[in-house]
């Protein structure tokens, strides 16, 4: 008798372990590249006029990772708001995601040789009208996400990237 309730008590524990798995796998499974990113450029490319070609020459897109190549701006201050700006919607539109942990925007703010000394100043001063913070700053966990003015403003300025880029 006691050998089976130990029996059932370890047969409990891996059932709640293999729907915690189950769920994890869920949240993890992100779309590739090849089935969500072209139809992403396709999508921005005719929301923002711009050829599908200089948009690609903006972002480099490598299995679910988007990192932003090519920015604008005079000063450190000026670069990470416009590349978190292009960052938050390149991901977006290339993979679906609205909400994107900071961490990621700081990677490719530092890919663009950007100092992230003032990585959360420099983002409060568009905060909350280009861009909402969710959780608490400094957090591992600390998500962005564009508004709907922010969207606008970063598709302005992928418009002004490409066309400095063909002048």
């Amino acid at each position: 008798m006691e050998l089976k309730k130990e029996i059932d008590k370890i047969k409990k524990t891996l059932r709640v372990h293999e729907e915690r798995i189950s769920q994890l796998e869920k949240e993890e499974s992100r779309p590739s590249p090849e089935q969500v990113g072209i139809g992403g450029i396709e999508q921005l490319a005719k929301k923002t006029d711009i050829k599908k070609e200089k948009i690609r020459d903006c972002f480099d897109l490598e299995e679910n990772i988007l990192t932003v190549i090519k920015t604008l701006g005079d000063d450190d201050n000026e670069k990470t708001k416009n590349i978190s700006l292009l960052c938050l919607l390149g991901y977006k539109y290339f993979f679906r995601k609205k909400d994107l942990l900071s961490q990621e925007i700081r990677r490719n703010i530092a890919e663009n040789g950007v100092p992230l000394d003032n990585f959360a100043s420099h983002l409060k001063e568009i905060m909350p009208s280009f861009v909402r913070r969710k959780g608490k700053p400094r957090s591992p966990k600390t998500t962005y996400r564009l508004t709907t003015l922010g969207e606008a403003e970063a598709k302005k300025l992928l418009k002004n990237l490409c066309k400095r880029e063909n002048g």
